[in-house]
């Protein structure tokens, strides 16, 4: 179980204010917030990489320190993967990664390297120096040594920003996979909350060094409190109508009415094409809109559509 108690931390302002939230062991916790809003900065106080101001950090009831009561920050049950990277440089990809794998037996340590190597495709670069690598081979082999120590709590701070799609769906699956069978206690921070939605077992909405929601995936993606809060988990439209604003998703919309909606005259434009999936471009009189259905053929039949107040 890792519990934050009464986390406050200031440099020139307040960054973070009275932080409190308790993660059951598998838990998988998102966090989306804009930029400056003190996500970072509240991972590298559970990593005991910085010390708050005020409050403390339990895991399964012990304190973690940080680094004014620690000679050598950090905790080797709690691993942080952002941008720092922190690699040996000077040493091979493999190498990186084996020096991770010291608690486990040798005849475990190869494959467990391999299978790790092969997950972010650096198989083909282990003899490789870490400082010849590129920013986003230097990401994946920052994570892939978090992954080695088979940390309790793995910390990812935008883990997800210079993979490639097929890399990123491969490290999603695994992620699944440590939540259910290591039960591994997991806190993603990301721009990007459509990425944790299928990840998350909660979501935690940051602004202003505080948070100012916590909610399961469905909460946020369905019912945002703000226009602001619902970007972060993907396309949103947002119309005005008789003074009053409405936002809602592409597929949140039905084309007969029923109880508690609102009608909606709109022009059919045309049809976005994105690959796996399509949208509708809609007018709606000086505004416009994206609509989603399973059936493309009737997206330019489309003259009304009725959404919940």
């Amino acid at each position: 179980m890792l519990k934050l108690d009464k986390i406050s931390f200031s440099r020139e302002k307040k960054i973070l204010n009275n932080i409190n939230f308790t993660l059951k062991t598998g838990d998988f916790f998102g966090i989306v917030g804009p930029s400056g809003a003190g996500k970072s900065t509240m991972l590298k106080i559970i990593a005991g990489l910085l010390d708050a101001d005020t409050g403390k950090v339990l895991l399964d009831g012990a304190l973690i320190l940080g680094p004014k009561d620690k000679l050598i920050a950090g905790n080797t049950e709690i691993q942080l993967v952002n941008q720092d990277f922190g690699l040996d440089i000077y040493h091979t990809v493999y190498e990186n990664v084996k020096v991770k794998t010291a608690h486990l037996k040798k005849d475990i340590q190869e494959n467990f390297i391999q299978e790790l190597l092969e997950l972010v495709d650096l198989q083909n670069l282990k003899n490789q120096k870490a400082i010849h690598l590129s920013g986003g081979e230097q990401q994946r082999l920052s994570l892939v040594r978090a992954l080695a120590l088979e940390p309790k709590v793995l910390l990812l701070d935008e883990p997800f920003v210079h993979l490639d799609a097929h890399i990123k769906r491969k490290l999603i699956n695994y992620l699944n996979e440590l939540k259910r069978v290591r039960k591994t206690t997991m806190i993603l921070v990301s721009h990007d909350g459509a990425e944790m939605l299928s990840l998350a077992t909660k979501i935690a909405y940051f602004d202003q060094g505080e948070i100012q929601r916590m909610d399961e995936p469905k909460g946020f993606y369905f019912k945002p409190n703000s226009y602001q809060e619902a970007l972060f988990f993907g396309e949103v439209n947002r119309l005005k109508i008789k003074g009053k604003e409405l936002f809602f998703r592409p597929n949140q919309f039905k084309l007969k009415s029923s109880e508690n909606e609102i009608a909606i005259s709109v022009k059919f434009l045309k049809v976005l094409f994105y690959g796996n999936y399509s949208l509708g471009l809609f007018k709606c009189g000086n505004q416009q809109i994206y609509l989603s259905m399973n059936e493309l053929q009737d997206f330019e039949h489309i003259q009304e559509i009725f959404v919940e107040k």
